[in-house]
Order: structure tokens, then sequence, then C-alpha cells
């Protein structure tokens, strides 16, 4: 009975630093959206995820690192060729971080994968920054 009440308590507490970190990124939050990739087809996906920031409008999107309370760092990688899923065409992964002004990693999401096929309307950049919203949004609520 100890060992349950001592796993719950630490479990709780866990969880109470977690909440406290996430109070960063509440809304109306600054962010500034950061990608290390001069990849054209990522950048491209950078700018889908920019307009779904802002259509989204939950943070403010600024241009310099300074002004932010927060990062979301997306790393993209695309490769070309026949995978299990698409016959050719671009896949992307994925994987998006928040990073607190003390660059400590608040959140990370999943590693988000897409190939071009046709319940994606072959266009995978949209499809992994459509799945990255998804969570986002989650954390948010």
């Amino acid at each position: 009975m100890k060992q349950i009440i001592s796993c719950i308590c630490f479990f709780l507490l866990i969880e109470g630093g977690f909440a406290q970190d996430l109070a960063a990124v509440s809304k109306d939050s600054k962010v500034f959206l950061e990608n290390d990739s001069k990849n054209e087809n990522a950048v491209k996906t950078i700018d889908e995820l920019l307009g779904r920031l802002n259509e989204w409008g939950y943070w403010k999107i600024v241009k310099n690192p300074e002004d932010a309370d927060f990062k979301l760092k997306v790393d993209i990688s695309a490769s070309k060729g026949i995978t299990a899923t698409s016959w050719g065409g671009t896949s992307y992964e994925l994987v998006g971080k928040l990073i607190d002004k003390k660059d400590a990693v608040i959140w990370e999401s999943n590693t988000y994968k897409a190939s071009p096929n046709g319940t994606n309307g072959f266009n995978a950049g949209k499809a992994v920054v459509k799945k990255l919203m998804r969570d986002l949004k989650k954390k948010a609520n």
C-alpha cells in the first residue's frame, strides 16, 4: 500500500512540475519559430506551419528570438524516392520542440512521418504539419 501511495505522489509531483513549465506557453504568449534546414522542401513546410499557427491565433509569432517567450524548434527532413506507402515524391519527417528562455525543452512531439498518397492529397509536407498542429492544439486545451 505504501508503494502505491508513493508512486501516486511521485507522478503527481512530476505532473505538477510539467504543468508549471507549460505556463510559459499559454495563450497569447510570443513564440519564435526556429528551423535550421535550408532544404527547399523543408522551408516550404515551415511556411505551411507558420500559416497554420497564424490561422490558429493561439500564440503571437515573432521574428526575433529575443522577443519570444519561448521557441518552437522544428526539425524537418525531406527525402525523395519510393517508400512502402508511396511510389515517389517527397516524404517528410517532422519533430517539434517547445523550448523555454533557458533553452530547456518543455515539450517534444512525436516524430511525424508522411509520404505523398491519396489520403493526404499527395502533399506530405502539409500532412506532417497537420499532425503537429493537432497535438499542439491538444496540449493547449
